[in-house]
């Protein structure tokens, strides 16, 4: 015997329409219960369970959310890696097509490049170090334009 059924069970009355009692009936019938007294207990314990989980739904949702941070902590660090990765490339393809143009073009071209380079260094980090909602249209504009007569636009 479990410790549920070793508690002492105090008698409590409860009405209920005639229909929902032939309802109950049925149902204890149909079902492992034994009896319409054990239907209505597991019906109580289920109730007091769900209050009880919805006056604890803070914890459990902290909890919920602690598990969630811990998945997804190696993603959010793979992400990372992978982006560092990205700006090294970049970094290297910038270098090596300075190193094209200075070897096919000569030094007057390498040193225009690395004016253009140097100023769209200059406006990326300014940008970039900013809050969205503090940039203006003609300074996105402005950003938008690093290199723009270069590209034929």
């Amino acid at each position: 015997m479990s410790n549920k059924n070793k508690e002492e069970l105090v008698r409590v009355f409860v009405k209920v329409p005639k229909s929902k009692k032939e309802m109950i009936q049925k149902v204890v019938e149909k079902t492992s219960y034994n009896t319409v007294s054990d239907f209505i207990r597991a019906g109580i314990d289920k109730e007091l369970n769900l209050q009880m989980y919805k006056d604890n739904l803070e914890v459990i949702l902290q909890e919920i959310s602690k598990c969630i941070d811990y998945k997804i902590d190696g993603f959010i660090k793979s992400q990372r890696k992978l982006y560092a990765n990205n700006v090294r490339i970049s970094a290297l393809n910038t270098y090596v097509m300075g190193e094209v143009m200075r070897r096919i073009m000569g030094d007057e071209l390498h040193k225009e490049y690395l004016e253009i380079l140097k100023s769209a260094r200059e406006k990326a980090n300014y940008f970039v170090s900013r809050k969205i909602e503090d940039i203006s249209k003609e300074e996105l504009i402005d950003f938008y334009n690093i290199g723009g007569i270069y590209r034929n636009e």
